[in-house]
């Protein structure tokens, strides 16, 4: 088999769904392929870490606990890969390849599926042409800027 890393960026859309199909078809016969299935946290939507704890006057940007912070950012990261398994285990079926749930926090969807494919040696990306926020019949921004910001193949799915 050519690809051997394949990854899935998955944001729950029909789409992602239908590349997460594909890509399990592409390497489920292969035990030595591994189907990387992400979701990428975007980091402006969790909780802004200088307005935990107690905030004195003296300290107004100052983090009152950094390990309640640190186990909110755990616990955002692993609710997010349970929910990725879920969809791999409803999608599986056969496949013998080694699937990988993950879950990234990252400034943009883009820029986490971009690190992504550069620190785990992707060499295949397959992802719905648009996800849960783009216009209908239009390629997505997302799908958009992985293909001109990788220098792997990227397959696009509807």
């Amino acid at each position: 088999m050519y690809f051997k890393n394949i990854l899935v960026p998955y944001d729950e859309s029909d789409h992602a769904k239908s590349a997460l199909h594909i890509a399990l078809g592409l390497a489920g016969p292969y035990e030595t392929a591994t189907v990387h299935v992400v979701t990428v946290i975007p980091s402006a939507s969790l909780p802004n870490p200088t307005l935990l704890g107690d905030i004195g006057l003296d300290t107004p940007y100052a983090m009152g606990d950094p390990t309640t912070y640190e186990r909110i950012m755990e616990s955002t990261v692993q609710r997010a890969v349970s929910d990725v398994q879920a969809a791999v285990d409803e999608s599986r079926d056969d496949a013998r390849c080694k699937i990988v749930a993950d879950a990234v926090i990252s400034n943009s969807p883009l820029e986490g599926i971009v690190d992504y494919v550069t620190s785990r040696d992707i060499d295949l990306v397959v992802m719905g042409r648009r996800g849960l926020g783009a216009l209908r019949g239009m390629l997505g921004s997302v799908s958009f800027g992985v293909l001109r910001s990788v220098d792997v193949p990227v397959l696009t799915v509807k």
